[in-house]
């Protein structure tokens, strides 16, 4: 009798897998969600600039198109953005070292030097409005302000959720507890360095029509 109920006990057909992982914790799995919607975000927003760089090139195809006048400042304002995505960066590693006043200290530099890119980008404006003395009829112009606009406009969005990292900061608690919000700041300001660094190297550093046209299938 024992052996009959043996066989009929095993279970051939389901394969064995071996131990089964424990489960997520609801924390865990409302990190793990809020990094997943983040990098839906990204490539959607990717998408929207690549739309945006292959219109600006097609564009360049006719004969009413201007070159936008150079603009030193902007070499200035790529480096503050790329000091503050590697002080985002340097406040993530003292998250996970524990070292509290060091990431207040960088999330505070982080937040100046972004300021300070903004209002960069503000004066840039400014000193393109007066070199074409107020004549927006060259599309590239137009190009610029709408490409810096709406590049500017997701900088000052990632401004709140670094806010609300150095509000938390600043409160007593382990600061391990910040690694995750601070590992998806360093993200979003590490692709808003790329796609800063994408854009002003192909549109707004030099003459790059050939490569941009390439990059459309022009050529």
């Amino acid at each position: 009798m024992s052996t009959r109920t043996g066989i009929f006990s095993e279970t051939p057909w389901i394969a064995d897998t071996g131990p089964v992982a424990p489960a997520l914790s609801g924390a865990e799995i409302a990190l793990k969600s809020r990094r997943s919607a983040l990098k839906v975000l990204l490539s959607v927003v990717s998408v929207f600039f690549l739309l945006m760089i292959v219109a600006y090139g097609g564009r360049m195809l006719y004969q009413d198109w201007r070159p936008t006048p150079q603009i030193n400042l902007l070499w200035a304002n790529t480096g503050v953005l790329l000091l503050s995505s590697l002080s985002l960066q340097f406040a993530l590693m003292a998250a996970r070292a524990g070292r509290t006043v060091w990431v207040r200290n960088a999330l505070l530099g982080t937040g100046v030097l972004t300021l300070l890119f903004l209002v960069g980008q503000w004066t840039a404006w400014q000193q393109l409005t007066a070199m074409v003395l107020g004549d927006f009829s060259n599309p590239s112009v137009g190009f610029f302000f709408m490409i810096t606009g709406v590049h500017g406009l997701h900088m000052a969005g990632g401004m709140l959720a670094l806010g609300r990292a150095i509000k938390r900061a600043f409160e007593p608690g382990d600061v391990h507890r910040m690694e995750a919000n601070i590992s998806n700041c360093a993200l979003y300001w590490h692709y808003l360095l790329g796609v800063w660094l994408l854009v002003f190297g192909l549109l707004f550093s030099g003459n790059n029509f050939e490569i941009l046209l390439r990059i459309c299938g022009v050529i």
